[in-house]
């Protein structure tokens, strides 16, 4: 029987939809599916099409959490590749800026980190009392930055602009949910990596009814932000959306969906955070369980509210991150320092 050979940009497409797993195992084929690591465009078009993940960290493992939307998940332990321990789980975070992934450990340093292709750089903490909040970079040239400080150069007047929570980096800068004290309004600040500065970047399209009412930021589609607030009384939710990407111009939000369910827990004060993303009008959220504590994911739409309990034990969570990215760690984070 005669091989067929597909048009390459047909075999390209097909192997664009691969989860990043089987992909990897697949580059060693032939020297043409091993060059689609170097490509930048096919790459891009692997990314827009994954969904993303949850991290949850343990003491001392690290596992993925794939959500089906249908209902199921596949768990998997994610090998242990970093070069040290944390001494402390409480301050170590994950986070993710252009494709890569970022780990801090507290007191020690940074790793830039890919799973799938089992890479991991180094920036070294030489003053070991820095305080790590997240990454971004200078547009055009990419050229990347860790804002941080020292708790002996950070002044009480400073605290209004350091972020409270874990920002988000989207197009090279970070963005976080401020509460100001004196007009009781709500918006999202900035930090600006190519001029270094704080600035306030939008008001939000709801404030907060009351004070443990929820605001929770997050990145929708890749390049947009989604809002969500949960009311502390009824317990409703509400997601907004940005009709178009960040560019700077000015910020529109679309009121997407709302939630009136009272099963989800009160989102206020989790120990563990709290992690969402929104795809094809349905909520993923991985909270604690209200009693318990326990990490749960929960998947929530109009006709569909399932919980699923993933640890017995409260472990810390990350943000929800793209965890399939399959561009190699640059050379130049192997041995920096700040």
């Amino acid at each position: 029987m005669a091989v067929v050979k597909l048009p390459w940009d047909l075999e390209e497409e097909i192997l664009s939809r691969l989860p990043p797993r089987p992909l990897v195992q697949l580059r060693s084929v032939c020297k043409h599916w091993n060059a689609l690591f170097n490509d930048k465009s096919f790459l891009n078009n692997h990314l827009a099409r994954a969904r993303p993940q949850f991290i949850f960290l343990t003491e001392s493992k690290i596992y993925s959490i794939d959500i089906n939307l249908g209902g199921t998940l596949e768990v998997r332990e994610l090998p242990y590749d970093f070069p040290c321990q944390a001494m402390d789980l409480m301050h170590t975070t994950i986070t993710s800026c252009d494709g890569f992934l970022f780990r801090d450990f507290w007191k020690q340093g940074v790793a830039v980190w890919n799973p799938w292709l089992r890479q991991v750089g180094w920036i070294d903490y030489e003053d070991k009392g820095f305080h790590f909040c997240g990454v971004g970079y200078d547009s055009p040239d990419k050229d990347y930055k860790i804002l941080g400080y020292l708790d002996c150069l950070r002044r009480v007047s400073d605290t209004y602009h350091w972020p409270t929570m874990e920002p988000l980096s989207l197009n090279g800068n970070l963005y976080w949910v401020v509460h100001d004290l004196e007009t009781h309004e709500c918006f999202i600040r900035c930090f600006d990596f190519s001029s270094e500065i704080f600035k306030p970047f939008c008001l939000l399209p709801c404030q907060k009814n009351h004070s443990r009412d929820e605001l929770v930021l997050a990145v929708f589609k890749g390049d947009r932000f989604s809002l969500l607030k949960q009311c502390y009384v009824t317990g409703k939710i509400e997601i907004w959306v940005t009709n178009k990407k960040i560019d700077g111009e000015e910020v529109v939000w679309i009121n997407f969906m709302t939630l009136p369910t009272s099963n989800l827990p009160k989102l206020v004060n989790k120990f563990c955070g709290i992690s969402y993303f929104i795809f094809d009008k349905t909520l993923i959220m991985c909270c604690g369980d209200g009693q318990t504590g326990a990490p749960c994911i929960y998947i929530v739409r109009e006709d569909m509210f399932k919980k699923i309990q993933i640890e017995s034990r409260i472990v810390r969570f990350s943000h929800c991150v793209y965890l399939p990215n399959l561009v190699a760690v640059p050379l130049k984070f192997r041995s920096l320092q700040v």
